[in-house]
């Protein structure tokens, strides 16, 4: 039975994405998860194996160079067959060792760049690590077409070496899981004592200024002046801006939540203003409860929304764009239920779980026919 080891900086990259594929594959393969775990996760299958390594988020050359021997030490001895990687630092850590260790089929999975809306030197030395642990790399998968794009246009990678799982998305979505619930959006409206009728817009994702949080603010606060309207803020607060959240009037903020879906039950539309996304799973699995999304036009979230379809695109950064699309949209219901309606038809048809871990499947066979002829 070949051996894969799974290789990522936390333990909840591969709870959120990785188990749809874990699940699929143990009974043809013999599968390691490589991760920062702290000995109280329990939700991989029984019979696959947890092997802890410390691979720090941040750059440190010290730690990441003993991340790097011992890593090393582990591929050597457990001689895997296939080394796939997620997340940018245990990526270049992971295929520079597995690379060392002559693993014969080493893959990355690309998820999004930091560096995309950065400056400089900083944006030089994340854009060179990146190329690097590419060049490492037997394959690559990137969530997202226009993902690819763009890392082929800044030579990351190429058209020949990488690919997209379907029409994007890391895993897909669980239709079981995510569906519009009456019950849900009844008790979360009632929760937050919401007015019958008032119009909720909803923020799901961490509090970062790169994901456009003022400028979300911004617009909600000129749009609740013109109509009854609340946003909704779903997530940990990662830059600080709990206070300026707390200080708009009409915003709740819910911070962190297991059941997602019934949020995404009790609004009416979703906002994404963010600079960067690999692909926006947020926005598939929000489709699938019937939920549109207004996002911003840029590559990752392209993919996830068709415009003035499934949602709607605006320019990002920009508040005043955001704030004229929020008070169309929440002012034309019609509108608003076709999009839910398309949207949720279109993620059965491309976004399923199911469809995206047989791509997965696919992906593997071709590799390792590849490499046998």
């Amino acid at each position: 039975m070949k051996k894969i080891a799974f290789i990522t900086a936390s333990p909840m990259t591969v709870k959120a994405f990785l188990l749809p594929f874990i699940k699929e594959i143990e009974k043809s393969y013999e599968i390691h998860v490589i991760s920062n775990w702290h000995g109280d996760e329990d939700f991989l299958p029984a019979n696959v194996k947890m092997i802890r390594i410390q691979i720090q988020r941040e750059p440190s050359i010290f730690d990441d160079l003993v991340s790097l021997i011992k890593l090393v030490g582990i591929l050597k001895v457990e001689k895997y067959d296939i080394v796939h990687t997620f997340t940018p630092k245990a990526g270049f850590i992971g295929q520079i060792a597995a690379w060392l260790s002559r693993v014969e089929l080493r893959f990355h999975t690309f998820t999004g760049q930091v560096w995309a809306t950065q400056t400089g030197f900083k944006r030089f030395l994340l854009k060179s690590l990146d190329k690097l642990t590419a060049s490492f790399t037997t394959s690559v998968l990137v969530d997202s077409p226009s993902q690819q794009s763009f890392l082929i246009k800044n030579k990351i990678v190429t058209a020949v070496k990488s690919g997209v799982l379907g029409k994007g998305s890391i895993s897909g979505v669980n239709l079981s899981k995510f569906q519009f619930s009456q019950e849900k959006r009844d008790n979360i409206r009632a929760e937050l004592q919401l007015k019958d009728g008032e119009f909720v817009f909803l923020y799901a994702g961490r509090l970062k200024k790169d994901k456009g949080i003022p400028e979300l603010l911004s617009a909600y606060r000129n749009v609740a002046k013109k109509v009854s309207a609340v946003l909704v803020i779903v997530g940990a607060d990662e830059d600080g801006l709990l206070s300026e959240v707390n200080h708009t009037d009409g915003v709740i903020f819910c911070g962190f939540t297991d059941d997602i879906v019934a949020y995404f039950s009790a609004a009416d539309l979703l906002c994404l203003p963010s600079h960067r996304e690999g692909f926006g799973n947020v926005v598939i699995e929000a489709a699938a409860c019937g939920l549109p999304t207004l996002a911003s036009l840029i590559y990752g979230l392209s993919d996830a929304i068709v415009d003035n379809e499934t949602g709607v695109l605006h320019q990002v950064e920009d508040a005043a764009d955001i704030e004229e699309k929020m008070l169309n949209l929440c002012q034309n219901k019609e509108l608003l239920k076709r999009m839910s309606e398309r949207a949720l038809k279109r993620v059965h048809s491309e976004f399923s779980e199911r469809l995206i871990v047989d791509e997965f499947i696919k992906f593997y066979e071709h590799e390792q026919s590849r490499l046998s002829q």
